[in-house]
C-alpha cells in the first residue's frame, strides 16, 4: 500500500528568535547561487550535489524557506526521511514566521513579495522541467496560486499579507515525509492541514485516503477518495478495490 501514497520528490538547529529575524536581501541573493545550483543538480539527479548546493544557500540564509523545502524534496529521493520530515518541518515554521513578520515599511513588504515569486518560480520550473503526472500538476497549481497571490498584492501595493497559512503543498510534503518514516498520526495531521487550505489538493485527499484505509476507517477513506475524484486527481484504481472490500468486511 505504500507505493499508493504519493510523496514528493524532496540540519535543523535554529532557534525561534532566530526564525523570526528578517533575512538581509544581501544574504537572499547570495543565496540564490547555490539556490539554483541545486535545481540544476536535480534536473541531473545529482541528488547528493544538490543536497549540498541547497544546503550551502540555507548556510547562507537560514531563513530560505524554499531552499530548506528543496532540500527535503532531495532527502525524499533519497530515501532520508527522517531528514526530509526535518526539512519540510523547518519550510513550515518559517512559512507561519513569514505570515507573522511586521514589515517595516510598504516598500519592504513589496521586496520580500517580488522575491518570493522569484524563488517561487525556480520551484515551478523544477516541476515542469521532468516527468509530468497528477501530483505534479497539484503541486503546480498550488505554487501557481500561492504566486498569483502575492503578485495581486503587489499590482494592488495593499499591506495585506496574502501569506498568512502555509502552502499546502508544505502540508503535503510533511504529511509524505512522516508516512514513509512510518508515523500515520503525523502524516494525517499534515493531509487534513493540506486540505484545509486548499480543498482542491487531489493529493492530499488521496494521501489522507490511504492513511483511514490503513488505519481501519474504509468509509472516511472512501469519502476522501470520491473528494480526490472531484478535484480531478486520478485514483490508483487498487486503492479503490480495497477500500470497497473493507466496507464489505464491515457491514
Amino acid at each position: 500500500m505504500r507505493r499508493l501514497i504519493v510523496g514528493l520528490s524532496v540540519a535543523f538547529a535554529l532557534t525561534t528568535s532566530t526564525a523570526l529575524a528578517q533575512p538581509r536581501s544581501s544574504d537572499r541573493s547570495r543565496a540564490m547561487v547555490p539556490y539554483k545550483i541545486g535545481f540544476e543538480n536535480m534536473h541531473a539527479e545529482k541528488w547528493a550535489e544538490a543536497a549540498k548546493a541547497f544546503q550551502d544557500a540555507i548556510e547562507i540564509d537560514p531563513q530560505f524557506d524554499l531552499a530548506w523545502y528543496m532540500l527535503g524534496r532531495v532527502r525524499m529521493q533519497q530515501k532520508d526521511y527522517v531528514q526530509a520530515v526535518l526539512a519540510f518541518t523547518r519550510t513550515r515554521d518559517l512559512s507561519l514566521a513569514i505570515a507573522g513578520h511586521q514589515f517595516t515599511d510598504a516598500q519592504e513588504r513589496q521586496r520580500n513579495r517580488r522575491d518570493r515569486i522569484i524563488e517561487m518560480d525556480e520551484v515551478l520550473r523544477s516541476l515542469r522541467s521532468g516527468p509530468q503526472n497528477m501530483q505534479i500538476q497539484d503541486q503546480i497549481r498550488q505554487v501557481e496560486e500561492r504566486k498569483r497571490q502575492l503578485q495581486e498584492s503587489i499590482n494592488a501595493g495593499n499591506d495585506i499579507n496574502v501569506d498568512t497559512t502555509v502552502a499546502p503543498f508544505v502540508s503535503v510534503s510533511l504529511g509524505s515525509a512522516y508516512y514513509r518514516s512510518g508515523n500515520r498520526a503525523e502524516a494525517e495531521k499534515y493531509y487534513k492541514e493540506a486540505v484545509a487550505t486548499d480543498p482542491k489538493s487531489g493529493e492530499a485527499h488521496n494521501n489522507l485516503a490511504v492513511v483511514y484505509f490503513e488505519t481501519g476507517r474504509a468509509a472516511d477513506a472512501e469519502r476522501e477518495i470520491q473528494a480526490a475524484e472531484k478535484a480531478g486527481f486520478k485514483v490508483h484504481p487498487q486503492l479503490k478495490a480495497d477500500i470497497q472490500a473493507a466496507k464489505k468486511k464491515t457491514q
